[in-house]
């Protein structure tokens, strides 16, 4: 009778062992999926932060700099469409 619990008891024990590690297995294809920010400590409270923060007299330049270099490389853009097979016809 002995034999019998001691049996059962490894198996559980394994059970026990196979669901442990399929836990670590989730938690760190999870946790490979954060960014680098999010995985700090306290990564969380500074998401956002350069958002919030008063743009100054060179920061407002920015966006319109941004804008002109956009339109210009969407002028620059051909207009007929792209045709991948052009060499093998």
């Amino acid at each position: 009778m002995q034999m019998n619990s001691l049996k059962r008891a490894k198996g559980k024990l394994v059970r026990y062992l196979i669901a442990g590690l399929a836990l670590v297995l989730m938690t760190a294809a999870v946790e490979a999926q954060m960014t680098p920010q999010q995985t700090q400590i306290n990564g969380n409270s500074r998401i956002g932060q350069s958002a919030s923060k008063a743009l100054d007299a060179n920061d407002k330049d920015k966006p319109k700099a941004n804008d002109k270099a956009y339109n210009a490389a969407l002028k620059n853009l051909p207009d007929k469409q792209y045709d991948p097979w052009r060499g093998v016809r």
